[in-house]
């Protein structure tokens, strides 16, 4: 059985594909969203699945994402996050 103990034995690749395979279909189903809206109940459903299944996907270990959706973040946006945190640290009340 797969495990975190395991790292070797978690099939990285399958889950790679099947997120990218996810991933793929829920942007399909937002560019319907944009074009067509029938208005049933089945419609708002298969949004709703959509976007829960994005979100999940999304929500995953960088290291189980396929390679494109890998976000690099830039040394600016560190330093913007040091700012920030250094000006919240400097309002917290004692």
């Amino acid at each position: 059985m797969p495990s975190i103990k395991d790292a070797e034995s978690i099939a990285f690749d399958r889950i790679k594909n099947l997120v990218a395979d996810v991933l793929k279909t829920t942007r399909e189903i937002t560019e319907w969203r944009n074009e067509y809206d029938p208005g049933t109940q089945e419609w708002y459903t298969l949004i709703n699945l959509a976007e829960t299944a994005e979100s999940l996907a999304l929500s995953l270990p960088v290291e189980m994402l396929p390679d494109e959706e890998w976000r690099h973040v830039s040394p600016a946006e560190y330093a913007a996050v040091d700012t920030i945190l250094a000006q919240l640290e400097g309002s917290e009340v004692e």
